[in-house]
């Protein structure tokens, strides 16, 4: 066990898996990545805690393997289906007016709750990404082991008896979910990322993708969004600066660049003439489990659009970091979170413009 105090470092990025924190730091200016066993013994040791927790809640709990007869009696009856993500939905069971956070409540003859300061009238999934898709509590269950399994999308449909768009939107919902977890969920959003449910589609389509940084340490990924560069600017630096290129159809990625393994994109800025090719070999990152693993997935999508390329990343990221637990209650959890409104989102991505 690792001892350390953390004075005067801000921390910006936390993935935590049952034994150890793959941390994102910011001393001095200067940013650094670590992989702890860590004790907090400072002074703040359990506010730092605390907001670990609410960074990454799904990462930092350990979560019991669901076997299959387990499996099969959460998914007996609906009533069984619906306590399960019901667990997830409220803390302690302590339901709250998702508007306004007020505790003082009113039920309604049909099951409903009205609230009794805002008089906001809700369900137990109001405004949470499980309230899509017109799913049953059964059948979001079904879906989520069929997705953690991997199983295509025409199978799902098929073993689930629901059109093939239904399983895609059902999906979508699902990477959306993962996407709200993540630290800079609020900048993705920014960049042209549609939330979820419950917000108006961004008013222009998401042409090129943002940028990643991808680092992979101790067994742990991080693919870190970095504002400040673009497709262009990747493109920029292969034909002026020789960064080596390499691509798995539309998406891009690079050699090595300052403390990141590689910096990942997609985009027509990055194919703007039949000369550009991006078919440098060897490239350092082809030995990293991480991308060898999203190479993989990547190459099975035979195609990605610009717009959820995020989505796919973050999903990747997730998968890899979780290998080691039963992806279905980690799903489970991402669905039952509410959907960023975009006032919410705009007040958090200004919190941490502050504190970058």
């Amino acid at each position: 066990m690792l001892i350390v105090q953390l004075p005067e470092i801000i921390l910006h990025y936390c993935i935590a898996s049952e034994s150890c924190f793959l941390l994102r730091l910011d001393h001095e200016g200067v940013d650094d990545y670590a992989l702890f066993d860590i004790k907090l013994c400072d002074t703040n040791a359990a506010s730092i805690s605390a907001d670990m927790n609410i960074f990454t809640p799904w990462h930092g709990t350990a979560m019991a393997k669901i076997n299959i007869i387990t499996f099969n009696s959460m998914t007996f009856s609906e009533k069984t289906a619906r306590r399960f993500f019901l667990d997830f939905c409220w803390k302690n069971h302590q339901r709250h007016c998702p508007a306004c956070k007020n505790r003082k409540l009113y039920r309604l003859s049909d099951g409903r709750r009205r609230c009794g300061r805002c008089g906001y009238t809700f369900h137990d999934f109001s405004r949470r990404f499980l309230n899509r898709c017109a799913f049953t509590a059964q059948q979001w269950l079904w879906f989520l082991k069929l997705f953690s399994l991997d199983v295509s999308p025409a199978a799902i449909g098929e073993q689930m008896a629901v059109s093939y768009a239904t399983v895609l939107k059902a999906a979508d919902t699902v990477r959306r979910a993962i996407l709200a977890q993540a630290l800079d969920a609020p900048r993705l959003y920014a960049a042209g990322v549609w939330p979820g449910p419950g917000n108006p589609m961004p008013e222009r389509d998401m042409v090129n993708a943002p940028v990643f940084g991808i680092i992979e340490l101790g067994g742990m990924a991080i693919c870190d969004l970095l504002p400040d560069l673009s497709a262009e600017n990747l493109l920029h630096f292969k034909l002026n600066f020789c960064l080596k290129t390499a691509s798995i159809g539309q998406v891009v990625y690079t050699a090595p660049y300052k403390q990141y393994q590689s910096l990942v994109s997609c985009g027509p800025a990055l194919w703007p003439a039949r000369y550009v090719r991006h078919a440098d070999k060897r490239l350092p990152v082809e030995g990293s489990p991480f991308w060898a693993f999203s190479k993989q997935r990547l190459r099975q999508l035979r195609g990605v659009q610009s717009s959820h390329f995020p989505l796919y990343l973050k999903e990747c990221e997730l998968r890899y970091n979780s290998r080691d637990q039963d992806l279905l209650p980690v799903l489970a959890q991402a669905l039952c979170a509410f959907v960023p409104r975009p006032t919410e989102t705009r007040t958090a991505a200004n919190g941490l413009a502050q504190v970058r």
